[in-house]
């Protein structure tokens, strides 16, 4: 199974440590955050990795290059004139994923989850889309989850302050069947929360939320920059 890292972003809210590389470049223990998903992938056995570019491209492919020396293959899905979405990003990457399910990580989410297990909970499912979901410290700025209790997800949802709501969380984490390229418009920039995925609910296509006690955290925010780097020095993101 291959797998797509989101990682066109500008990073705008971790200024000035974006000023001259990705947010995804940004280290995290002395390496880059995209450098800790790649690891995972390999760890798992997923070596056949997608790369989306847009802000300063060059500092992802001089590192990286074709990722022999991580142990992975790598390819790059350069996005040139403007960031495409994360739905927009991976139809204009369709040729690179081909025709089997896969994998589809936020690359500035720190995660340990079992990618293993989330595959086997996909194909037993056998939904159109997975996504990793857990409890969220920070429900008012996350895309929170209503799921029944086959784990068949009902809505997405941005809570107000005041709302009553369970604070579980779609995460960075998703898995798609190929047949997903079909409800995303060439050429265009696509959301994958505002757009793309309410209109697979609309649709009544099947999406499963696959919860996990494991770590995964956004490290978007300085604050939370902070936090994933006591976190990692703790031990809590080993895998």
């Amino acid at each position: 199974m291959k797998v797509f890292i989101l990682s066109a972003g500008l990073g705008i809210r971790l200024k000035p440590l974006t000023n001259d590389r990705p947010k995804v470049m940004v280290p995290i223990g002395g390496q880059p955050v995209l450098e800790h998903l790649i690891n995972l992938c390999s760890f798992h056995g997923f070596k056949d990795i997608i790369i989306n570019l847009h802000h300063l491209p060059e500092v992802i492919t001089n590192y990286f290059q074709d990722g022999n020396k991580f142990g992975v293959h790598i390819n790059y899905s350069r996005e040139i004139d403007k960031i495409l979405g994360g739905a927009g990003a991976i139809k204009h990457a369709s040729a690179l994923l081909g025709n089997e399910p896969f994998f589809l990580l936020n690359g500035d989410v720190m995660t340990n989850v079992n990618l293993k297990a989330m595959v086997k909970f996909h194909q037993d499912k056998g939904g159109l889309a997975s996504f990793l979901v857990h409890q969220t410290d920070h429900p008012l700025d996350s895309d929170l989850v209503e799921f029944d209790d086959q784990q068949l997800i009902k809505r997405f949802f941005r809570p107000q302050m005041g709302d009553e709501f369970k604070p579980i969380a779609k995460t960075g984490t998703h898995i798609f069947n190929p047949e997903i390229l079909n409800f995303i418009p060439e050429g265009l920039e696509y959301s994958l929360e505002k757009q793309l995925l309410p209109n697979l609910l609309t649709k009544g296509k099947k999406l499963y939320a696959y919860y996990s006690n494991c770590y995964s955290k956004d490290m978007g925010t300085l604050a939370r920059l902070k936090q994933v780097e006591k976190d990692y020095q703790n031990g809590q993101i080993t895998f």
